[in-house]
């Protein structure tokens, strides 16, 4: 087998892997504290020709696994991306309907860290989030009993717009599997509540993994005076 192909392998035995046990893997170069960030919507990425099982993430160049992306997919994982980032006391976000008036989806397409500096700019901000979905497969079935488990697949990149580069990111690749396949991810069952999630919780519990390191002030201001 030539160098090449046995990188080849090696990437697809990776990937493989990855998918199926799960992974949340973020990034992190710290410059200080983000305390104001635009999101933008997510971003559908799939493979650039038919038949590829893989996509390329345009922040990053890291290749995903792709598959099916069920229609509201965009809208449930900005929607919970966003509900997650309000909740970080000190971190100032722009309401999302100002952002989807402003933003032009074919620049991102076309220039994804230039529209995200102009954006950033007209707003103001230290950040700008932007997401790629590259699987979101609803499980089919029930809480205890699935025909097909829900598979998740996304990265999340933060970017400083002082700085004028990526500041963080983080990747979130997952099919749940059952504890009797996987007796080394005994904490991910037990976050996974010991059920057959579907796409949007398993999405929600991935987020909460990779925010983790996400770098923006947790705590809370005490009122003057107190």
């Amino acid at each position: 087998m030539g160098r090449s192909n046995k990188i080849r392998a090696i990437l697809w035995i990776s990937l493989i892997m990855c998918l199926g046990s799960g992974c949340a893997k973020p990034i992190l170069w710290p410059e200080g504290p983000v305390r104001s960030a635009v999101l933008i919507p997510f971003f559908v990425r799939t493979p650039s020709e038919p038949g590829k099982m893989f996509a390329e993430d345009p922040m990053s160049g890291h290749l995903f696994v792709t598959g099916e992306i069920v229609p509201n997919a965009r809208r449930e994982l900005t929607d919970l991306l966003y509900e997650k980032l309000i909740d970080f006391p000190q971190l100032r976000l722009v309401p999302l309907r100002e952002v989807e008036r402003t933003m032009k989806t074919g620049d991102f397409a076309r220039d994804p860290i230039g529209s995200a500096q102009k954006i950033g700019d007209a707003f103001g901000v230290d950040g700008v989030v932007l997401g790629w979905v590259f699987r979101y497969e609803e499980r089919i079935g029930s809480a205890i009993s699935v025909e097909r488990p829900a598979s998740v697949s996304f990265a999340i990149h933060l970017f400083g717009v002082k700085e004028g580069r990526i500041l963080w990111r983080g990747i979130f690749q997952e099919t749940q599997q059952p504890l009797s396949e996987n007796v080394l991810r005994l904490t991910a069952f037990l976050r996974r509540r010991g059920a057959w999630l579907r796409a949007r919780s398993l999405a929600s519990v991935g987020m909460d993994e990779i925010l983790a390191s996400f770098p923006a002030p947790r705590e809370r201001l005490e009122p003057e005076g107190a």
